[in-house]
C-alpha cells in the first residue's frame, strides 16, 4: 500500500524549488515586502544607510529567485549573525543613532533593529509563521506610512502593495491547499516549465484582476459611506513647510530662505473669473515696528473671533473699509502644513467658512488659528479688496489718531539720515500723503534692481547697505525701505508679509501659491479710508515659469487633498449635488438631441411621402417589375444567395471560394441536375449521387465539379471561384442523353437556401460538417 503523508500546519512547510505555486508566492511576498519598505521610505523618515542596505538585500533575494540560486540561510547562520548584532546594537545606540534626546537613539537604534530582523527573515523564512511575520510587517510599513504622509504617491504605492498582496494571498491558499492534500501528483504536474509559466501568468491575471475590482470597489465605498472627521492622528507625523517670515519677530533677510522653494505652501480655487485675481496678494502677517534689523509686533494682544454659526466667522471691519468700493472675491483655500498659524486671505476678509480650532484677530488686522496640531486644513474667504480711487487718495486728510502716531512713526534708535534726506528729495514735489508714497514706490522701482542673492548686503546694517551700496535686494529690502522713508516724513506705514498671486493652473482651476511667491509689501494709512497696500517691488527679471507637467501634478494634488485627504460629508453633500446636476443635464441634452432625430426623421418621412406622391406611377410600376420578376423566377431568394450572385459577378481568376460559396454553387448543381431529371436522395452522399449520372459528357463534368465540392467540402481546400462558376455554367449548357430519374421519397423535395429541409450533408451553409459513408474526398483525377 502507498503511504499517505499529512503535513501538519506546525510542521515546517517542504520546499519544493521546482513547485511554481512555491515559487510565485515567495516572489510575491517578497515584492510585498519591498513595496511595503518603498512606501516607508519615500516619507524620507529612515536614514539613506538603511534604506540602501535593506534594497541591496531585497535586490539580492529577488536576483536569487530569478536565477534559481538557493540562498536561504541556515538557523545556525540566523543565530551567528544575532550574536553579532548584540554589540553592534550597543554601539548603533551610543554613537551611530545619537540624537538630541536618549528617546530618538532608542527609537533610531530600534528602527535598525527591526530591518536587520526583517532582511534576515527574508533570508531564512521557511515556515508559515516566518511568512505571517514577514506580510505582518510589510502591512505594518504601509499603515505607518499612512500616518507619516499626505502626498498622492502613497496612492500609487498602495496601488502596487495591494497588488502584491492579493497575489501573495491567492498562491499561499493555493500552496498551503497542495501541501495538506492527500494527492501528491498535484505539484509533479505543476512543476514543468510550461505549466509553471501558464500557473504564474494565472495567478498574475487573477491577482490584477482582483486588485482592480477591489481598487474600484473601494472607490466607490470611500465616497459613498458617511465621512466624519474626528481629529484624531490629525496631522501627525506630517510634513510641515518651515516658512519663516510670518512669527512675530522677523529678521531682515530671513524671507529669502523659503523665496527659493518650489514647495506648494497652498492653493486657491476661485469661484468667480480667475481674471479678477491678478494682482491679489494674500495677507499674512502685519509688523509695526523696526529697530535697523528685525520687524516686529510691539502689541501682540489677539482677540478672539466668535463663530456666528458653526466653523463660520464674521471678520469685523477696520476703520474706513466703509468708504470703499465694493469688490467681492470668493474663493477656497487649500492650506497646506507650515510652522506658522497665520490664516492667509486677501485684505480685507469679511467671511471664513472652516474648521478652524480658534480664530484670533490681532491689532495689525492679521488672521491666526491657534490650532494646536500644524496640519492641512481648507476653508472658504469671502473678501472685500474694492480700493478707492487715487483722486479719493489725493484728497485725503493727514490728521492722525495720536495712536496711529505713536505707534506707526516710530523709527529705530540709529537711523542713518541719510534715509530721511533721500525721502525729502525725492517727495519734494509732493503736496500729500498719497503722492508722497507713490513718489517713494516708483523711486525704489525705477532705481534700485531685484535679486534675491544678497551676499554683499551689511548685516550690521542692512537698510543703509541696500539704500546706498549694493543698490540691489528683494521685496523685504524694497518694503523695509519704503516704510522707513514714509516714516522719516511723517506717513505712517507698515511691512506685511504674505505671497503674491501664485500661478494660475488651468487643469486644476487654482491658484498655486509656491514658497517662492512668498513676498513683502507696504501698507499705508489714510484716516478716511485705512490702510493702503503699496507695492515698491520692481518685477523679477528671472520669473519661474511652471511646465505643463508641474501643472498636471498640481491638478492632481489638488484633487487628492480635497477629495480625498479633506473628503468628509461637506463634500458628500457637494458632491451628490453635482451628480444630481450632471445626470439632470445628461437628461436634457439626450432629450434634445432625441427631439432633433425626431425631428429630422419626421422630416425626411415627408419628403418621402411627397416624392411617392409625385412619382407614384414610376414607383408602382418599379414594384410590379420587382414582384413579377420574383414569382417568375420561381426561387426562394435569400441574402446569402443574393451575395453569392453578387461573388460571382465580380470574382477575379485568382479568388478563392470560401466553405459557404462552395456550399451554394452545389446547391446550384444539385438545382441544375434536377431540371436535367436527376434528383438527389436525402440519404446519398455526393459521390454516390454522381455515380447515376450516366451520359458520359455530363457526368464526367459532374464527377469532376464533386471533387472540386468535396475538396472544399471535406478537405479544407480552396479552389477558385470562378472555375466554379464556369463548370456550372458548362453543366449548365450540356443536355444529357438519356435521363435516369430517381423516385424521391414521400415528402422529399429539394431544400432550399434558406437552410429548410436541408439535406444531412448539406449544412455547410450553418458550418457544421456531418460525416456520412461515402463522403470520403477523393482529390480530383482520382477514382
Amino acid at each position: 500500500m502507498e503511504s499517505k503523508s499529512k503535513i501538519r500546519p506546525t510542521q515546517p512547510v517542504t520546499r519544493q524549488a521546482g513547485t511554481s505555486v512555491d515559487r510565485f508566492f515567495a516572489v510575491s511576498l517578497l515584492l510585498m515586502l519591498a513595496t511595503g519598505f518603498v512606501t516607508l521610505a519615500s516619507t524620507g523618515k529612515l536614514d539613506a544607510l538603511s534604506v540602501t542596505l535593506v534594497f541591496i538585500a531585497i535586490g539580492i533575494r529577488l536576483w536569487g529567485y530569478a536565477t534559481g540560486r538557493n540562498l536561504q540561510l541556515s538557523s545556525q547562520t540566523v543565530t551567528r549573525l544575532a550574536l553579532v548584532y548584540i554589540p553592534f546594537l550597543i554601539l548603533d545606540f551610543l554613537v551611530l543613532s545619537a540624537g538630541t534626546t536618549s528617546l530618538e537613539s532608542v527609537l533610531s537604534a530600534t528602527v535598525h533593529l527591526v530591518l536587520f530582523a526583517t532582511v534576515t527573515k527574508v533570508f531564512s523564512a521557511i515556515n508559515r509563521r516566518d511568512y505571517a511575520y514577514l506580510a505582518a510587517l510589510s502591512l505594518l510599513m504601509v499603515l505607518a506610512t499612512a500616518v507619516l504622509t499626505i502626498n498622492t504617491t502613497f496612492m500609487v504605492f498602495l496601488t502596487i502593495y495591494l497588488f502584491f498582496a492579493i497575489s501573495t494571498l491567492i498562491s499561499y491558499e493555493i500552496k498551503r491547499s497542495l501541501e495538506t492534500s492527500r494527492r501528491g501528483t498535484a505539484n509533479r504536474v505543476l512543476a514543468g516549465p510550461t505549466q509553471r509559466s501558464q500557473t504564474e501568468k494565472a495567478l498574475g491575471k487573477t491577482a490584477a484582476g482582483l486588485g482592480l475590482g477591489i481598487v474600484a470597489a473601494a472607490t466607490i465605498f470611500f465616497f459613498v459611506i458617511p465621512r466624519y472627521r474626528s481629529g484624531y492622528l490629525t496631522g501627525l507625523g506630517t510634513d510641515t513647510e518651515n516658512i519663516t517670515g510670518f512669527s512675530g519677530t522677523v529678521k531682515l533677510g530671513e524671507l529669502s530662505r523659503i523665496m527659493r522653494s518650489n514647495a506648494v505652501v497652498f492653493r486657491v480655487i476661485p469661484e468667480e473669473d480667475p481674471s479678477r485675481y491678478i494682482g491679489v496678494k494674500w495677507r499674512g502677517l502685519a509688523l509695526d515696528s523696526f529697530d535697523g534689523k528685525h520687524w516686529y509686533n510691539d502689541n501682540t494682544r489677539q482677540a478672539p473671533v466668535q463663530p456666528v454659526a458653526y466653523n463660520r466667522f464674521i471678520i469685523p471691519r477696520e476703520a474706513g473699509a466703509t468708504n470703499r468700493p465694493e469688490k467681492t472675491l470668493r474663493y477656497r483655500v487649500f492650506l497646506s502644513p507650515i510652522s506658522s498659524d497665520i490664516v492667509f486671505a486677501a485684505a480685507s476678509a469679511r467671511q471664513i467658512i472652516g474648521r478652524l480650532h480658534m480664530l484670533m484677530l490681532d491689532e495689525t488686522g492679521s488672521l491666526h488659528d491657534t490650532r494646536f496640531v500644524f496640519s492641512p486644513i481648507q476653508y472658504e474667504v469671502v473678501s472685500q479688496v474694492g480700493l478707492p480711487s487715487p483722486s479719493a487718495l489725493y484728497g485725503a486728510s493727514a490728521n492722525y489718531s495720536r495712536k496711529i502716531r505713536i505707534l506707526y512713526l516710530r523709527l529705530p534708535p540709529k537711523l542713518d539720515p541719510r534715509i530721511r534726506e533721500l525721502a525729502k528729495k525725492v517727495t519734494s514735489k509732493a503736496d500729500n500723503d498719497y503722492q508722497r508714497a507713490f513718489e517713494i514706490r516708483n523711486y525704489l522701482r525705477d532705481h534700485y534692481g531685484y535679486t534675491l542673492d544678497a551676499q554683499n548686503l551689511d548685516s550690521a546694517n542692512p537698510l543703509d547697505s541696500f539704500l546706498f551700496a549694493t543698490r540691489k535686494g528683494y521685496c523685504e529690502y524694497f518694503a523695509s525701505a519704503m516704510a522707513i522713508m514714509l516714516r522719516t516724513i511723517g506717513v505712517p506705514a507698515r511691512l506685511v508679509n504674505g505671497f503674491q498671486t501664485g500661478t494660475y493652473n488651468r487643469f486644476g482651476k487654482d491658484f498655486v501659491v509656491r514658497a517662492r511667491d512668498a513676498h513683502s509689501w507696504v501698507e499705508v494709512y489714510f484716516p478716511r479710508y485705512g490702510w493702503i497696500p503699496f507695492d515698491p517691488t520692481p518685477p523679477n527679471p528671472n520669473p519661474v515659469i511652471a511646465s505643463e507637467f508641474d501643472n498636471y501634478m498640481d491638478a492632481l494634488s489638488l484633487f487628492w487633498n480635497e477629495w480625498v485627504i479633506n473628503y468628509d460629508f461637506s463634500h458628500q453633500v457637494r458632491l451628490a449635488t453635482q451628480v444630481e446636476v450632471k445626470s439632470h443635464s445628461v437628461q436634457e441634452n439626450v432629450s434634445r438631441r432625441f427631439d432633433r432625430v425626431k425631428s429630422g426623421l419626421a422630416a425626411t418621412a415627408a419628403k418621402l411621402e411627397s416624392a411617392l406622391v409625385a412619382h407614384k406611377f414610376f414607383f408602382l410600376i418599379a414594384m410590379l417589375g420587382m414582384m413579377a420578376g420574383f414569382l417568375l423566377g420561381g426561387k426562394d431568394w435569400s441574402l446569402q444567395e443574393l451575395k453569392f450572385l453578387w461573388a460571382c459577378k465580380i470574382a477575379r481568376s485568382d479568388r478563392p471560394a470560401t466553405l459557404q460559396e462552395a456550399t451554394l454553387s452545389y446547391h446550384r448543381f444539385l438545382s441544375v441536375l434536377r431540371r436535367k431529371g436527376f434528383r438527389k436522395l436525402p440519404a446519398e452522399t455526393p459521390e454516390e449521387f454522381v455515380k447515376k449520372i450516366k451520359p458520359p459528357l455530363l457526368a464526367g463534368k459532374a464527377r469532376e465539379f464533386t471533387q472540386l465540392y468535396n475538396a472544399a467540402r471535406y478537405g479544407g481546400e480552396q479552389p477558385s471561384l470562378p472555375l466554379l462558376t464556369g463548370m456550372l455554367k458548362q453543366i449548365s449548357g450540356t443536355a444529357p442523353k438519356t435521363a435516369t430519374r430517381s423516385k424521391p421519397e414521400s415528402g422529399d423535395r429539394f431544400p432550399s437556401i434558406h437552410g429548410k429541409n436541408l439535406a444531412r450533408d448539406e449544412l455547410a451553409v450553418t458550418g457544421k460538417v456531418q460525416n456520412h459513408p461515402g463522403n470520403v474526398f477523393r482529390p480530383p483525377g482520382r477514382s
